[in-house]
């Protein structure tokens, strides 16, 4: 069998996930994470610092050599939000090549999200009512409106959390004017995904995203695991239980958080935001679960590039 890794350079994270391919099927051997320093910084800019270049460079420079020290064969990179919306992202891109020979290709939003969809539906057989998937990033956040055979919307927003979070500012805990401002905010932008949802009607929203996981840690530390229905990779969460922590969200300082959680500070420092966000889209969409998946863009990118490595048979066991 031939290893095949993909790169997700997101905003805030660089995801990694390795397995080994044949024609007649794939294993994932393991993902990464790999949160860059400059990833606490707000995304108010859409032209990336020189500092910031170096780290994506050098972190890219490590993934490489990690790569090659594997033994991994075929390797393919995509960019989100950061890339995407920033000025110099081919410089960017072109740094990246010259120190590691990998070709970064920006992709679209409504890419981004037809990708998450696929990672997502592959991890659980998708219900026979109508789901929602969100995925919150750093630089954007992806919606996709699904039933049992296919998605049926998508969308791609400018609501990452570095974004939103460049724009208002906001206390620690977050005050009641701050979350009313937050909700004006997201109701306004979110307006072409209530449309949609008011015309499918999901019962379900699927997070793909870590701050969903975020959320679910949060939970468990408060009330403990015992209530939460989980399996190797799925997670259900009810919308009281999630109006629960978002009660302990708003109003708790996060470094209470820090020293009950193994989560980065920076992520624990925007969950606020996070679940603002997740409680407008529960209301207006009057949504009843949470399901929370571990599966995301990563995946569905390593079953795309599978595909096509079968098609072109370019693999041994072809």
């Amino acid at each position: 069998m031939s290893k095949l890794a993909v790169i997700d350079l997101g905003t805030n994270v660089i995801n990694v996930l390795v397995g080994e391919i044949d024609r007649e099927k794939y294993t994932v051997l393991y993902e990464e994470k790999i949160i860059r320093a400059m990833a606490q910084e707000p995304l108010d800019s859409t032209h990336i610092s020189l500092e910031e270049q170096k780290n994506i460079v050098n972190t890219m420079v490590t993934i490489r050599k990690k790569l090659d020290a594997e033994g991994v064969r075929f390797m393919v990179a995509k960019a989100t939000s950061l890339l995407r919306d920033a000025s110099n992202a081919a410089e960017v891109i072109k740094a990246i090549c010259s120190e590691t020979d990998i070709r970064v290709e920006i992709i679209s939003g409504i890419d981004e999200a037809m990708l998450i969809y696929q990672g997502v539906a592959s991890s659980f057989g998708l219900t026979d009512r109508d789901g929602l998937i969100v995925d919150i990033g750093g630089g954007s956040v992806e919606c996709i409106i699904f039933d049992h055979l296919q998605s049926l919307w998508a969308g791609s927003f400018k609501l990452g959390i570095r974004r939103v979070a460049a724009q208002f500012p906001y206390n620690a805990p977050i005050t009641p004017l701050q979350v009313a401002l937050l909700e004006d905010y997201y109701r306004t932008a979110l307006a072409p995904l209530f449309v949609e949802t008011k015309l499918y009607r999901p019962s379900q929203l699927v997070g793909s995203s870590g701050a969903f996981r975020t959320l679910l840690m949060l939970y468990k530390s408060y009330y403990g695991a015992s209530a939460i229905e989980t399996n190797s990779s799925i997670k259900r969460v009810s919308a009281e239980q999630f109006f629960k922590i978002y009660e302990i969200i708003r109003t708790t300082p996060v470094d209470i958080w820090q020293k009950q959680l193994a989560i980065e500070p920076v992520f624990l420092k925007l969950i606020p935001l996070s679940a603002v966000l997740i409680k407008v889209i529960i209301k207006a969409c009057h949504l009843k679960e949470i399901i929370i998946s571990d599966n995301a863009l990563r995946t569905g990118l390593f079953i795309q590039e599978w595909n096509r490595l079968k098609q072109k048979n370019l693999f041994s066991g072809a």
